[in-house]
């Protein structure tokens, strides 16, 4: 689809304000829940200030280079070389950053090291980093069941490494926070395998310190490359899995301490991957929708973070390491696209909800996330399929609408029952902002042929009669052939004029249908639209 420009129109009258909040609050989002990898040497002006922009919140500091130390340019076993990374990501990024310790450190590395990072403002840390083999290095079940090594420690030895490191580190700093074991190979295998273990081995493990006893693990942490194309439905099983044995270790911590918080998951690297066989590549458009898709799945679990890997690496060469956020020219690849507009559009609690089953199509063409809070709902819509879908998009919980694709979510207990209806075309992301009353506030397309995210914010219309209480958006506009009304239901009229008055076009249709002009001359022309309810709407529309 060509890149378009899109305008938006707004009825004049909005809905009351919502009544506020009945209903309950949805998932709480984690105050550091958006964050990045940062390895590579400190970023420049231009992406410092877009990672600003992007309101990025934890910076993880780590990788398998420290755990192997090969780096020429830089010795990562020396503590003090990660202290300008600690300071930019404080005093530049505003964030916070999240230290990687090393599960090869000795027991009185451990000690200096925290003790260091702590004077220096650093409460987070994550200890090992992809302990695990993938199968084309040796078995899984032989590193677990038969207790072989990987790279010096099979995952019995790996586990108890790790927790001593845990012990020495709460007992220098009790109040430090814990993320491991960093485990790379999401898949069904591994997760039963030995994720389960560790979460039930570690999980509830504690030091004593005084008279308190202290979990030795905070937050459980997995990385995730994928190459396949693994769609929503088969990643949520991934994830509940996982969450089911933080369940049920968390029925053990409340009966140790009740006092414990839950253990919880962090997603600490995640991208699509550029192997010979990779369906999709991490500078792709879909690569974002990706990320998109694991971070609504980690929200929906109350995930501590979720940090993509990485701002910039290998020159942003398209090989196969290269995972850049950004490109070259510093610019945002559609992964940092996709994550920021989250970020910046975040509200404080994640909002369930669900879509319609459609024989026509699987669910995982279209992947919906919503978030709420007192300020206002934001909600983003993405077509992961190459044919074009309607819409509806509703948030008293209640199907509605005529639309193939109908979405439900969870509002608050007196919001705007009015749709978000239109067409989304393939290969397109739709962000949504409402207002608290749930009435349009502002609108973000994406498509694989946009350079960056268009957000359109709609102008104030007058509405010539009926009770104009709808928020309609018209793109693309200019077109070359059709445009699509967004935010109105059921049937409308669609008339258009010519500047000089004279008729064009003249239908009844669907409102999600698009209004095709094909057929007529470039120029620029008057639309009416008349609902069903008596509102009419006019704007000009232009055909190139």
């Amino acid at each position: 689809m060509q890149k378009q420009f899109r305008i938006a129109l707004l009825s004049l009258l909005a809905a009351g304000a919502a009544t506020l909040p009945a209903a309950a609050q949805g998932v709480p989002v984690s105050s550091n829940f958006f964050g990045v990898n940062y390895w590579y040497s400190q970023p420049n002006a231009t992406i410092t200030a877009d990672l600003n922009n992007a309101n990025m919140k934890i910076y993880r500091l780590g990788g398998e280079e420290l755990n192997r130390n090969t780096s020429t340019s830089r010795d990562w076993s020396v503590k003090e070389n990660w202290l300008p990374s600690v300071n930019y990501i404080k005093n530049s990024l505003n964030g916070e950053p999240l230290v990687q310790l090393s599960i090869n450190l000795t027991d009185a590395q451990v000690t200096t090291w925290v003790n260091y990072f702590t004077s220096n403002g650093v409460s987070y840390f994550a200890i090992g980093n992809e302990a695990d083999p993938s199968p084309d290095q040796m078995s899984l079940t032989d590193w677990v069941t038969n207790n072989k090594p990987y790279l010096g420690l099979s995952y019995y030895g790996f586990r108890d490494r790790f927790k001593a490191i845990a012990r020495l580190v709460k007992q220098a700093n009790n109040n430090c926070k814990i993320i491991g074991g960093d485990f790379r190979l999401f898949y069904d295998q591994p997760i039963s395998l030995y994720y389960s273990n560790f979460i039930s081995d570690v999980g509830d493990e504690y030091v004593t310190v005084g008279t308190r006893k202290i979990p030795l693990l905070d937050t459980f942490s997995f990385h995730y490359y994928d190459s396949q194309g693994n769609r929503e439905q088969v990643l949520t099983s991934r994830f509940d899995a996982i969450q089911g044995y933080l369940d049920n270790v968390n029925t053990t911590r409340h009966n140790i301490d009740a006092t414990w918080t839950d253990l919880r998951m962090a997603v600490t690297e995640v991208n699509t991957e550029a192997n010979g066989t990779s369906v999709w590549k991490p500078y792709s458009f879909t690569a974002g929708q990706f990320v998109a898709t694991m971070t609504k799945l980690a929200l929906a679990k109350r995930a501590f973070c979720v940090t993509p890997w990485s701002i910039f690496e290998h020159d942003g060469d398209h090989g196969a390491t290269d995972f850049s956020l950004y490109n070259p020219d510093n610019s945002r690849r559609s992964t940092m696209h996709h994550f920021a507009l989250l970020s910046q559009n975040k509200r404080a609690n994640y909002m369930p909800g669900d879509q319609e089953t459609n024989a026509s199509y699987s669910k995982d063409d279209l992947v919906f996330l919503g978030m709420r809070d007192a300020t206002g709902y934001t909600v983003l819509l993405m077509n992961n399929s190459g044919t074009s879908r309607t819409y509806s998009i509703s948030l008293d919980n209640t199907y509605r609408g005529t639309a193939s694709a109908r979405i439900k979510l969870e509002g608050y207990t007196g919001v705007s029952t009015d749709l978000r209806t239109g067409t989304i075309s393939g290969h397109m992301s739709i962000l949504y902002r409402l207002t608290a009353a749930g009435t349009y506030e502002a609108k973000t397309y994406y498509d694989d042929n946009d350079a960056a995210p268009v957000l359109q914010r709609p102008t104030a219309l007058a509405a010539t009669a009926g009770p104009a209480t709808a928020a309609v958006a018209l793109y693309p506009n200019p077109t070359t052939g059709s445009f699509a009304l967004d935010g109105l239901a059921g049937p409308v009229e669609v008339v258009l004029r010519s500047l000089t008055g004279q008729q064009v076009l003249r239908q009844q249709q669907a409102a999600t249908t698009p209004v095709d002009i094909s057929r007529l001359a470039a120029g620029t022309y008057m639309l009416t639209v008349t609902t069903g309810a008596g509102e009419v709407l006019r704007q000009k529309v232009t055909k190139q």
